[in-house]
C-alpha cells in the first residue's frame, strides 16, 4: 500500500523479487542467480547486478571491494551478500532513512532463506559473521553521513540497529 501510494521505493534482493513485483529496482549480484532466473523478463524496474550477465536490461554496477561505501557513481561495494548491496544501492540513490527487511543474518537463515536455498553453486560464501562486520562498517558510515538504516525484520542478527515495526513504519 505504502509503495502504491508513492510513499516508499523497494529494492529487492535476489527471490524476494516474487513476492514483491511492484519493487522500484531488483538487484542480484550473482551472473548465476540472473541464468537460473533467465533474467526475470517480466520485471519491468531497473535491474542491477555486480557481474556481468549477458542480459540487455541488466546494469552492471562496478564492485569496488568488500566493506566500506563508495560514493563514485556506479560503483558499490558487495559486503559479500545482497542485503549489504541493497543498503549501499538506496544509499547511493539519495535515501535518506532505509528500512532493511528479511535481514535474519544469523547461522541457520543464512543458507535457508525464507524461499528455501538458492540454486546450484549458490550459497558458498555465507559467513554471517562477516556480514554482520561489513553492514555494521556500512551502517555506521551511512549514519556519519545523516543516513538512518533501521531494521524491520522479524528476526535477526543485528542488534546495533534501532528497530522498527514494518506496518507502522510505512503508515508515517
Amino acid at each position: 500500500m505504502a509503495r502504491a501510494a508513492d510513499k516508499i521505493r523497494v529494492i529487492a534482493i535476489n527471490d524476494a523479487i516474487y513476492p514483491c513485483w511492484f519493487a522500484d529496482i531488483l538487484h542480484a549480484s550473482d551472473k548465476r542467480w540472473w541464468n537460473l532466473h533467465k533474467g526475470v523478463p517480466a520485471f519491468r524496474g531497473l535491474k542491477t547486478s555486480l557481474e556481468i550477465t549477458g542480459y540487455h536490461d541488466v546494469r552492471t554496477l562496478k564492485n569496488t571491494g568488500i566493506s566500506g561505501y563508495d560514493e563514485t557513481p556506479g560503483c558499490i561495494r558487495s559486503g559479500s551478500n545482497g542485503g549489504f548491496q541493497g543498503v549501499h544501492l538506496a544509499a547511493k540513490l539519495g535515501a535518506r532513512r532505509i528500512v532493511a527487511v528479511a535481514f535474519d543474518y544469523s547461522d541457520d537463515g543464512a543458507r535457508s532463506h525464507w524461499f528455501g536455498p538458492h540454486g546450484p553453486g549458490m550459497d558458498l560464501h555465507s559467513n554471517t559473521e562477516n556480514w554482520r562486520k561489513y553492514l555494521r562498517g556500512l551502517t555506521d558510515e551511512l549514519g556519519r553521513r545523516k543516513i538512518a538504516v533501521v531494521n524491520a525484520t522479524i528476526k535477526s542478527t543485528i542488534d546495533w540497529l534501532p528497530r522498527v515495526d514494518l506496518e507502522t513504519e510505512w503508515q508515517a
